[in-house]
């Protein structure tokens, strides 16, 4: 509904995951809309903040496309959060995490967290890379001049972004790819799965 209301087109590629698994979902993080764009399956629960479920319009998002949200504000929380993740698979939800941990300028993909990947070694499930693309605003290609009125990032004002996409935003185009699934079981530990995971998706977005 949310898509239709703001005239984005989503071009979805490879979705062929298996209905009978679940997976840990590992997008790049460009845009408040990233909720709205990868909310295509009833499956899916997004991990967010604290600080995004007490800001009035993400809180809102977030909720719509149903989240699960965590304090990264202090680590001494994240053992318990890390259990009250994995029970959301284990009740048969795909979870999606940016592990960014924040939005970028969309330049280059920023390196991930890895923290959370610990659910997949414990649980065993697969991670899902996710490459985001936004590629045209207003029928226009995505450039340098038009970029900021689709990703937000920085010290950017939240109401001045969200007023400037209303007034301005006419139609959003973006393509999201998902990529082969990986076996946390190949891997000797979190940080270096969490760089083979970023590895995949910088290289789906920067070609």
């Amino acid at each position: 509904m949310a898509l239709k209301v703001f005239n984005i087109n989503v071009n979805v590629d490879n979705f062929n995951v298996n209905p009978d698994e679940n997976y840990l979902i590992t997008p790049n993080h460009l845009s408040y809309l990233d909720i709205l764009i990868l909310k295509i399956s009833n499956k899916i629960v997004f991990v967010s903040t604290k600080e995004v479920e007490e800001t009035f319009l993400f809180g809102h998002l977030a909720k719509y496309g149903a989240s699960v949200f965590i304090d990264r504000r202090t680590k001494n929380n994240i053992k318990e959060e890390v259990e009250t993740l994995k029970k959301h698979i284990q009740q048969g939800f795909d979870l999606v995490i940016f592990l960014e941990g924040t939005t970028s300028n969309g330049d280059s993909v920023l390196p991930f967290k890895s923290a959370f990947v610990e659910i997949a070694f414990q649980l065993g499930v697969k991670i899902l890379p996710v490459c985001i693309k936004y590629t045209k605003v207003n029928d226009e290609p995505l450039n340098e001049k038009n970029r900021d009125l689709i990703f937000y990032y920085g010290d950017m004002k939240l109401f001045n972004h969200v007023l400037n996409f209303m007034l301005k935003v006419k139609s959003v185009e973006v393509n999201v790819k998902f990529l082969e699934p990986i076996n946390p079981s190949d891997f000797k530990d979190r940080k270096e799965l969490s760089s083979k995971i970023h590895s995949e998706v910088l290289r789906c977005y920067t070609n």
